[in-house]
């Protein structure tokens, strides 16, 4: 019997994305958390004019969050500048989302810098700080990039789990927010286990529907769940900013390591690696996902990431096999 040329081509494809899932990512990015149980929740592309209302949110639930600032936001409108220190007088961390929000893998090793350090000066001149923390736009860090932000001693920010929540900043409110949840409710809600798993979440805080109908039903649904939040510091365990920033880390000295980095360099410079003795960019045993992709790299004991590598797979030939139809 001869088989349909569709059937072996989603055949194929299931397989391929399947391999795919498995495939070991490049350990300097991270996107799980070094302790089960715990959730970093994080929000890109701030400051943004709802700021203080997600701030409001945090103090109620009793939530420390991780920021990934844009350097251009921070000089570009004063009145949001002040909110960086807003941010980390509520406990919460500063970290670098870039100067432009551009495209990482498109530039040279120095102009990479150059957006890393235009940011970290930008975060000094307001805040005090220097963040060892970066987060590419879009997720998109390849070889250079990698090694570029490993010279400067920062840590690559991925995640595991995504709201989504600016694919759908065009719907209703309320819709935006239920698509948003969606992922949150099939890979941690459904199908993860507080004892075995941990997640870097992704959010926005510059669309409105995701500070006043989202923000607030994550972290409900998470704390249900039996997850405990914390900040990138202390999902990692490195310091949330270099030596020489002005306010203590997020962390007590006690739970990671707080010396050992150089001094920063003065204003206009690139921010410096930290010593052997700073600690590493990366938890042991960490795994990371592709910012872009969908497969889940939550270890193996639990249902999470069986779920949503399985789920992608389909999902993909299921497309395909509605195109060739």
């Amino acid at each position: 019997m001869k088989i349909p040329t569709t059937i072996i081509t989603l055949s194929a494809l299931f397989m391929a994305s399947m391999v795919s899932a498995v495939m070991p990512d490049d350990p300097a990015k991270i996107d799980t958390c070094t302790a089960p149980g715990t959730v970093a929740l994080t929000f890109d592309d701030g400051p943004g004019i709802y700021n203080d209302q997600l701030l409001a949110i945090l103090a109620k639930k009793n939530v420390k969050a991780t920021f990934f600032m844009i350097g251009e936001n921070i000089v570009a409108t004063p009145a949001l500048s002040a909110t960086l220190k807003k941010i980390l007088a509520g406990g919460h961390q500063l970290a670098s989302h870039t100067y432009t929000h551009s495209n990482l893998d498109l530039m040279t090793a120095e102009q990479m810098k150059s957006e890393i350090s235009r940011t970290s000066d930008a975060m000094f001149t307001h805040a005090g700080v220097r963040p060892a923390y970066m987060r590419a736009p879009e997720g998109r860090c390849s070889e250079l990039c990698t090694k570029v932000m490993g010279e400067l001693g920062l840590v690559i920010s991925h995640w595991n789990v995504d709201t989504n929540d600016w694919r759908h900043k065009a719907q209703a409110p309320q819709t935006a927010a239920d698509l948003s949840m969606v992922e949150i409710n099939d890979v941690i809600v459904k199908n993860s286990n507080p004892a075995t798993d941990s997640f870097i979440l992704l959010q926005h805080e510059i669309h409105k529907f995701s500070v006043e109908l989202l923000a607030e039903r994550v972290i409900d649904a998470i704390l249900a769940k039996g997850y405990k939040f914390v900040t990138m510091e202390e999902c990692v365990g490195k310091p949330s900013y270099l030596s020489g920033s002005v306010v203590p880390p997020v962390v007590p000295p006690t739970t990671g390591p707080t010396s050992g980095a150089p001094v920063p360099p003065p204003s206009g410079g690139v921010v410096p690696p930290p010593s052997a003795t700073s600690g590493g960019a990366g938890a042991p045993g960490s795994t990371t996902r592709s910012a872009v992709s969908a497969a889940a790299t939550t270890g193996t004991t639990s249902g999470a990431g069986a779920l949503q590598m399985g789920a992608w797979a389909m999902g993909l030939a299921a497309a395909v096999g509605y195109t060739l139809f």
